[in-house]
């Protein structure tokens, strides 16, 4: 939360809303909401929100540990959709990971519904932010899609030293914009002149 507070008020965060290019600023809070992480444990998150200063249009700034319209923190989401992709029945991951049964099932179905296109966007990010990609091995589903994340979390920090402090679940966060698991896909447009900030 510090990096964002610093961000806002030196006007780095830009607003991607319909081409404005404002520069967003500090303008009060989310909602305080319980985020549960690894082992149960849960915390108490007050997101930032902000203003931009050129359109007005005003946004919530999810820390790269949340997804949104989810409870639990996105290593959780993570570690369950590994689980999965390497064939573990979702009970199984369910019971292992310490969440109901239904919000496995849930997170499991939306992104083996859209394993196929969030890898295709993984691959263009790949070229896109990496210099002098290699490709991970071309499997289909959940299995391809999470290899080329960690393809991508591999190769970035070559080019984005920034990312070599993240796990790759927070950088799947950043770059989908807290938007993995969301309704609507692929996520808004990337800033590719700074993906990670």
């Amino acid at each position: 939360m510090q990096v964002v507070e610093a961000q806002l008020r030196s006007g780095v965060l830009k607003c991607l809303a319909g081409g404005c290019g404002g520069t967003f600023s500090p303008w009060w809070y989310g909602v305080e909401r319980p985020v549960v992480g690894l082992g149960g444990a849960a915390e108490l998150v007050r997101p930032r929100r902000a203003i931009c200063g050129s359109c007005g249009v005003t946004r919530v700034l999810l820390p790269d540990v949340m997804l949104r319209r989810r409870q639990y923190r996105v290593e959780v989401i993570g570690a369950a959709l590994l689980l999965a992709a390497g064939g573990m029945a979702w009970t199984r991951v369910a019971a292992e990971i310490g969440v109901p049964f239904e919000t496995v099932r849930g997170w499991l179905r939306r992104f083996t519904r859209r394993a196929d296109l969030v890898r295709s966007w993984l691959l263009g990010l790949l070229d896109a932010l990496v210099d002098d990609p290699w490709l991970p091995a071309g499997q289909a589903g959940p299995a391809g899609a999470l290899g080329v994340l960690a393809g991508l979390h591999a190769q970035m920090p070559a080019r984005w030293p920034l990312v070599a402090g993240l796990s790759p679940w927070q950088l799947a966060a950043r770059l989908s914009r807290a938007g993995l698991l969301a309704p609507a896909w692929p996520p808004p447009v990337i800033n590719a002149s700074a993906p990670v900030t």
